[in-house]
């Protein structure tokens, strides 16, 4: 082939290509540009929607509010009898304001407003009623009459757009009949349009639809009307993009529209990176096609056409001596290179052949499988070196014997795979086979056949899988353990989840009767409700501590860092225990060490796990003591010790901590109330930190319980080097 036909072949490939490329790029830049615009209209979406929720919020806490007045013994009893504490109470300006409210209207069962107040929240002046307001109650559009009966939205009045709320009046736990209905207020106004902006990060106008709207809200609101009346994403011009959607009245018709304004940083910003770069890449591809093309001439075209003719030269002297020569270390020298050793290779491929066969052999006999094939008549024709050692032979006493008769795990491989039937159907057999010492062999037997497809033999490859077996037993056995143990988990879960309604229920009502709410009770029997209040309490903690310890052992408690001041959180658990220390004249001292000022954190986690230690000092003091509470800084650690001057736990039982539900011993369970979980959550969650617990304790000579946390929260596993010497880590 001559040069020019190769060269002119790569000039059109190269254009070919520029133009594929300009075409994908000019598709690729259309395409982002839309994409772009998707981008634009759906962060425009969401911004409108957060204006929405903010409008929804505040109807929906409007709404809330005349529900919480509504249903209120206090107000049933106004409504009948106007008394004049109820108004000096609660319906002063500042009540109204305060809860941001423009009006209240107080409409008895009959339909008559029996009392109203209207105020301007900005100065908290009385104000007239509007006149339009009025009108509605008079014809009932604002009156409930079922106690489920609740009206909502926004009502056009003369004064401007307002937030109604109306709610059928009951007693305070909900009951009927409806004594009348409640109304709340609130007017759309600027002040409450400028909070919707400042809370958005938005540019809002508002108009409402019976008064003239501008062109622009006018074309907008017919276009939305056209679909469904759904939020309108239209761009205003390059810099600004608008979203439009409408608030309804009580009557679910249209009664105001709004606009929000954004820039359009996402589309322009966009818009001009895709042009830059659909510009660079059409100056790039143009270069790179004219250096390639330069490059395709000079480094191969040319080489090819001397390859080209010598190939011609030697086929048409038939001189098999001659050898092509060609410069740079590439494939075209490579390909020369080749060409050159192709009558040695012929030698060298004859003589590998021969040294696969040798490998083969080696890499068969390094197998730690045995490896057997024998031939149609059951004989063995070959063994690799552990089958060999596992029959305790050698390679030429084994060749020809039958398989029937081999010593160790052949003869009942013979027996297990039924040959016979696989020499006849020609079909691979496999299986595991216990021998009768007791070990696991996974044997597979695949026919071999040649080029007519006749079968010659059969491999029969045997894996000792003993230990395989038994490993998948022990993970099993896991497993079930394992699954076990987060049954349990869960089952603790629920079942304290389920206990503590009606606890709650319990030490709620019992509360009540002590505080004599429904009633007077005599001495004993505020006793006896005393009793049942501090047992339920008492039996909430346990269930509470009982969750903690399922959703630790289960993997769901999480943690929630937060920065907290040590020394101010140390002493509000100092202040939580105060009263029963001072009851047992026991004193608490604590000392922080100046290089410490805060650390990070579960803020709560960290109370609890204190509060269990410090409870505990106090418990198992004696009157008259010291508790002493010590912080210091460890490294990157703080370490927290709370130390007691107690009765201490003698050496025998010092193993029963941080055990769930274990205590010192029976005698100490009675005197001392609880439930034997507290320092094994301690434990967990000092853990779950990345931290570490420790004790010391002698009988008749206190204890100590110290706990380390990372002072910037969880970096890794604390090793047990940091234990001090003498002391026992939980």
């Amino acid at each position: 082939m001559p040069r020019t036909d190769i060269s002119k072949k790569v000039l059109i490939i190269t254009l070919l290509i520029f133009a594929v490329l300009t075409a994908a790029f000019t598709f690729t830049h259309n395409m982002q540009l839309s994409n772009f615009l998707e981008l634009e209209a759906g962060d425009t979406l969401e911004n409108v929607e957060r204006v929405q929720n903010a409008v929804a919020t505040k109807q929906g806490y409007l709404d809330y509010s005349v529900r919480d007045w509504a249903c209120w013994d206090d107000t049933c009893q106004f409504v009948k009898d106007q008394n004049q504490e109820y108004i000096d109470v609660d319906l002063q300006n500042e009540t109204l304001a305060g809860i941001d409210v423009n009006l209240m209207l107080f409409v008895n069962g009959s339909g008559t407003l029996v009392y109203a107040k209207s105020i301007d929240i900005e100065t908290e002046e009385e104000v007239p009623v509007p006149a339009g307001l009025l009108e509605l109650i008079e014809d009932g559009t604002l009156l409930t009459e079922e106690e489920d009966d609740e009206i909502s939205g926004l009502i056009l009045l003369d004064e401007g757009p307002m937030f109604i709320a109306c709610h059928p009046i009951l007693t305070t736990k909900y009951e009927g009949p409806v004594r009348g209905t409640l109304i709340f207020g609130r007017y759309f106004d600027s002040g409450l349009l400028e909070s919707f902006k400042e809370l958005t990060c938005s540019s809002l106008l508002m108009y409402r639809v019976d008064e003239e709207m501008p062109p622009d809200f006018v074309s907008e609101y017919s276009k939305a009307t056209e679909v469904s009346r759904r939020i309108m994403v239209e761009p205003l011009s390059e810099e600004r993009v608008a979203g439009y959607f409408e608030l309804n009245d009580i009557a679910g018709e249209p009664a105001l529209i709004i606009r929000a304004d954004f820039p359009r940083d996402l589309y322009s910003h966009g818009k001009k990176t895709l042009d830059y770069m659909y510009f660079f890449l059409l100056l790039t591809g143009l270069l790179t096609g004219v250096g390639v093309k330069l490059a395709l001439d000079r480094l191969f075209v040319s080489r090819l056409t001397d390859i080209d003719d010598f190939v011609t030269r030697v086929r048409a002297e038939k001189d098999l001596s001659k050898r092509l020569e060609l410069k740079d270390n590439d494939e075209l020298f490579r390909l020369s290179r080749e060409i050159n050793g192709m009558l040695n290779e012929i030698d060298l491929t004859e003589q590998e052949l021969k040294v696969q066969e040798r490998e083969k052999k080696v890499i068969l006999d390094s197998l730690n499988e045995l490896v057997v094939f024998v031939d149609p008549a059951l004989k063995i024709i070959w063994a690799n070196k552990a089958a060999l050692e596992h029959m305790g032979m050698e390679l030429k006493e084994a060749v020809g014997l039958s398989q029937r008769v081999a010593p160790g795990v052949s003869s009942q491989a013979f027996e297990y795979l039924h040959l016979e039937e696989a020499f006849a159907r020609s079909k691979k057999k496999s299986g595991e086979l216990s021998a009768v010492d007791g070990t696991v062999w996974s044997i597979q037997a695949v026919p071999v056949t040649d080029d007519a497809g006749k079968i010659i033999g059969i491999l029969e490859t045997w894996r000792d899988v003993t230990e395989s077996k038994k490993a998948e037993k022990l993970f099993q056995e896991k497993q079930i353990a394992e699954a076990a143990s987060r049954t349990k988990s869960e089952f603790l879960a629920n079942m304290s989840h389920e206990l503590r309604t009606p606890l709650n229920s319990i030490i709620g009502f019992s509360g009540l009767l002590c505080e004599q709410s429904f009633g007077e009770l005599n001495e004993k029997q505020l006793k006896s409700m005393g009793n049942i209040s501090k047992s339920g309490k008492h039996l909430l903690s346990l269930i509470n501590d009982i969750l903690d310890l399922s959703k630790v052992e289960a993997g769901k408690m999480e943690l929630k860092y937060s920065e907290f001041e040590l020394a101010a959180k140390l002493n509000s658990v100092k202040s939580l225990l105060s009263p029963i220390a001072s009851w047992r004249k026991i004193e608490i001292k604590i000392h922080v060490d100046s290089g410490i000022t805060s650390i990070f954190a579960d803020e709560a986690r960290f109370v609890q796990v204190l509060y269990n230690l410090l409870d505990n000092a106090i418990k198992f003091s004696n009157e008259n003591g010291l508790v002493k509470v010590e912080a210091k800084r460890k490294g990157d650690m703080v370490e927290i010790a709370v130390i007691d001057t107690g009765i201490g736990i003698e050496e025998k039982d010092q193993s029963k901590l941080f055990k769930p539900f274990s205590q010192v011993d029976p005698f100490t369970s009675k005197k001392f109330q609880g439930t034997g979980l507290g320092l094994s959550l301690v434990k967990q969650i000092v853990q779950l930190h990345g931290g570490y617990i420790w004790f010391r304790s002698r009988a008749g000579a206190g204890s100590t319980f110290a706990f380390t946390l990372p002072i910037n929260g969880k970096k890794g596993a604390v090793t047990g080097d940091e234990v001090g010497k003498g002391d026992k880590e939980a």
